[in-house]
């Protein structure tokens, strides 16, 4: 039926990973968090972001490294009207962190579905090879291009925009769910 949303179980993906396991804000990590946060703004690739500290769908996790207890990113959500989700990931630089961006979409875009996000967005500006190359990899294309929309590092710079519902991101991570322990 046209406009009917997908009400399946949970992706069922959880909040740990290979890598990684996603840890939700808490007092305990938020000095963590803070440094991630401290280290985002002042990175071009990450445009016009705000710090989100809560938001109705779920909240900002601390990514942590499975192999060494260490914090080496920040997922988050920005939440628009009609249950929609503005996701937004940051992975340290100087860790030199391969593969784990990729791990923490799969997992927290799979937990924004979980948590009722009825769309899951992403704007990416577009000289961010790293994620638009995940997004390119699961198959999305963007939906839009908006032309010279955010000033970062000295310049304007076009903002492409990722967009997909829950029955889209069942077909995307049906391949990687083995990889995740749970296919």
């Amino acid at each position: 039926m046209p406009g009917k949303r997908a009400t399946a179980g949970p992706l069922g993906l959880g909040l740990s990973g290979s890598w990684i396991d996603l840890e939700p804000l808490s007092e305990a990590n938020a000095h963590e968090l803070e440094l991630l946060y401290d280290e985002r703004d002042v990175l071009p690739s990450m445009g016009a972001g705000g710090r989100s500290r809560s938001s109705s769908t779920a909240p900002p996790m601390l990514l942590r490294s499975r192999r060494d207890g260490e914090a080496v990113g920040v997922v988050e959500n920005h939440p628009l009207p009609g249950n929609v989700a503005v996701f937004v990931v940051h992975i340290a630089r100087q860790r030199g962190l391969a593969g784990y961006g990729f791990e923490a979409a799969v997992l927290y875009i799979s937990h924004l579905f979980d948590s009722g996000a009825r769309l899951v967005t992403a704007e990416v500006l577009e000289f961010n090879r790293e994620m638009n190359a995940i997004l390119k990899k699961v198959g999305l294309v963007p939906q839009a291009r908006l032309r010279e929309h955010v000033y970062a590092g000295g310049r304007f710079w076009d903002v492409l925009v990722y967009s997909f519902d829950r029955a889209e991101w069942v077909r995307i991570i049906a391949p990687y769910r083995q990889r995740f322990g749970r296919g």
